[in-house]
């Protein structure tokens, strides 16, 4: 009588006994792993009080070297935020960016810039998209755009 791998079993081969150790011995290390992390030092929580300051998520990225700054933010931070806030949710007066997708925005800031649309807010929007290319255009719609 065969036996596989010395196991004892009769006519059992190497792979049939790698196929059922295999996936038991994943399960075994991944319960060691986690028994390990529950038993590791759990930091100190964190004191969210009234008193405590964080940084302004803002300021945060602008720290960011040039490279790892989201793309965009350059031309929204100097062409945009001053109307529609540094998260684009609107200012007195000037209108939340939300709900524009990349591509609509795009267009519009085209238009704009064009003269194809006429208004008061029309005016401020056609000086702060004047001197702006596709390019440009493009990485602004693709940073404020949803």
């Amino acid at each position: 009588m065969m036996t596989a791998g010395g196991l004892g079993r009769p006519n059992v081969s190497s792979n049939e006994v790698v196929m059922h150790v295999t996936p038991r011995l994943s399960i075994l290390i991944a319960c060691a792993l986690l028994t390990a992390c529950e038993n590791s030092q759990t930091p100190a929580p964190v004191n969210r009080s009234a008193d405590s300051q964080y940084p302004n998520p803002m300021d945060v990225i602008y720290a960011l070297p040039p490279e790892a700054q989201p793309y965009g933010l350059d031309v929204y931070t100097a062409h945009c935020a001053s109307c529609h806030g540094v998260l684009g949710q609107g200012t007195d007066g000037h209108p939340a960016l939300r709900g524009l997708t990349a591509a609509a925005m795009m267009q519009r800031l085209k238009d704009y810039r064009a003269g194809s649309i006429q208004g008061e807010r029309a005016t401020a929007m056609t000086q702060a998209v004047a001197g702006l290319n596709d390019a440009e255009l493009a990485a602004v719609s693709r940073y404020a755009g949803e």
